[in-house]
């Protein structure tokens, strides 16, 4: 018998209990494995933020949530996602999770989304994802920002401007300027105000078609929000406003509700200004009348804003409002014109 074969035959049979800490520990072995690849996975997507993270600090273009965008969604995979991958879900995490992040993350856009490589100044201005804001601070909040974000931006727009007349009593002098007066305000269809924003419009007029919204709990009477489908749908009722010239001295114009919800207003007798005051109405006609006496007042003007909750970006605006004009001392004449205004804002190409 040669020695090989002596060593086979006296070779006895491993025991069951040692076969079996055999293979405990080689499982052990690959669950530590396991759980390596799946901390070098999620240490990566850690990484990749980091880096992203920088590149936005170095360019200004992150405001105030990276850090949130780092620590929550970061930590969350880590802490989460690590602990079920050492349950056997590695495989899962390694091909779906961290692709499925991957594709939220790089800024994936439909129509209304903010362009890619904005995702975190949208987060941060909408508070994209959060819940539906509620008290009318909160709503006032959101829609101020959402407003500035877009002025900030200047997106490009639609915009029109109807108003209809309901009342109009004048004597003779009023009434022979009636059609200046109202080709001026833009009553009647014939006067209808519309426009598109263009690039050139963006570089130093677009005031004349939005401004951001600077509305608080004082200026309004109510404010909802209602979510639908990720569109959030914010109702602003404003408070009623006023604004007076008499003599051909301006007592009081502009600083109203109105004025602050965002639509165009300024000074001067310019045909874009969405809200004529006393004081835009008299630069009318001051030429003619330079010592009249203007009263200017509006009533039940409501904001209708959608809002797109995950970008923060505005998808309409409209305001409606009823305004009401005595004027007198003009050519010994004077008169009341009263009236509704719609302003249309649309096609935001985000």
């Amino acid at each position: 018998m040669s020695k090989k074969e002596k060593v086979a035959k006296e070779k006895k049979p491993m025991d069951a209990k040692v076969v079996s800490a055999i293979i405990s520990s080689i499982s052990a072995v690959l669950c530590v494995a396991i759980v390596a690849v799946s901390i070098s996975v999620c240490a990566g997507k850690v990484a990749d933020n980091k880096i992203a993270v920088a590149e936005k600090l170095s360019s200004g273009a992150v405001s105030g949530d990276v850090s949130g965008d780092v620590s929550g969604d970061v930590s969350g995979d880590v802490t989460g996602d690590v602990a079920g991958d050492a349950t056997g879900d590695v495989a899962g995490d390694a091909t779906g999770d961290v692709a499925g992040d991957a594709t939220v993350d790089s800024g994936a856009q439909d129509s209304t989304d903010a362009p890619a490589g904005n995702d975190a100044q949208a987060n941060t201005n909408a508070d994209a994802g959060s819940k539906a804001p509620s008290s009318v601070a909160d709503v006032l909040k959101y829609y101020n920002t959402a407003t500035k974000k877009a002025v900030d931006k200047k997106v490009l727009f639609s915009k029109e401007r109807m108003s209809v007349e309901k009342t109009y009593e004048a004597g003779v002098a009023l009434k022979t300027f009636k059609g200046l007066v109202y080709q001026f305000m833009g009553v009647g269809e014939e006067n209808k105000y519309t426009a598109t924003v263009t690039k050139e419009d963006t570089v130093d007029s677009y005031h004349k078609f939005l401004q951001a919204s600077s509305l608080t709990a004082a200026n309004v009477k109510n404010a909802t929000c209602v979510d639908k489908n990720g569109i959030y749908t914010i109702t602003i009722q404003l408070k009623d406003g006023s604004s007076s010239v008499q003599g051909g001295s301006v007592k009081s114009a502009g600083g109203t509700a109105l004025d602050k919800c965002g639509i165009s207003q300024g000074e001067g007798d310019k045909n874009y200004w969405d809200h004529k005051n006393a004081q835009n109405v008299y630069d009318a006609i001051d030429d003619i009348a330079g010592s009249a006496n203007i009263s200017e007042s509006y009533s039940n003007a409501v904001v209708t804003a959608t809002i797109n909750s995950k970008t923060g970006n505005i998808t309409s605006l409209v305001v409606k409002f009823n305004f009401k004009y005595d004027i007198s001392n003009v050519m010994g004449s004077k008169g009341t014109a009263t009236g509704s205004s719609t302003v249309e804002m649309k096609n935001f190409k985000w």
